[in-house]
């Protein structure tokens, strides 16, 4: 994955110097299944919005198809996206231990399937609680319970 990282690296970086944020950066790094993709700058002309990022995200993903095949990949800017994933996985495992502790069900609030997923992952080993999702379209959301 050492030539993908690289590819990714400088199409974004033509990118950025196209849209005139030459002070971006682009940092590019594998992780477990997927590429950690992060802008990082003081951008001001760049759209920050999550649909483009998504957007930009699914250009990157069809660049790196035409050279070599599939890629997961995150596309973050100014590392919102992993401070989120983290602030997500460290709520969850606060969440597993409280439902231990009263011995019930917590139904977390409605959020996008990839931050469902996100909690799904961070307690698919935990011994002593279940996830699962409920709910329909924009009302899914996850529950944590005490496995019985």
């Amino acid at each position: 994955m050492p030539e993908r990282t690289e590819e990714a690296r400088r199409f974004l970086l033509g990118l950025l110097e196209l849209v005139g944020e030459e002070k971006g950066t682009v940092e590019v790094v594998p992780e477990e299944g997927r590429l950690y993709v992060n802008l990082r700058g003081p951008f001001h002309t760049f759209p920050t919005d999550p649909d483009f990022r998504e957007a930009l995200a699914h250009i990157l993903r069809l660049f790196l198809r035409r050279h070599g095949g599939r890629v997961a990949l995150l596309l973050d800017v100014n590392g919102k996206l992993k401070a989120r994933e983290m602030e997500l996985v460290s709520r969850a495992r606060e969440l597993a231990e409280r439902a231990l502790k009263e011995g019930r069900k917590i139904e977390l609030e409605p959020m996008p399937a990839a931050e469902r997923r996100l909690i799904h992952l961070a307690l698919a080993d935990h011994p002593g609680v279940r996830t699962y999702s409920v709910g329909q379209g924009n009302k899914r959301h996850v529950v944590i319970e005490p496995r019985k």
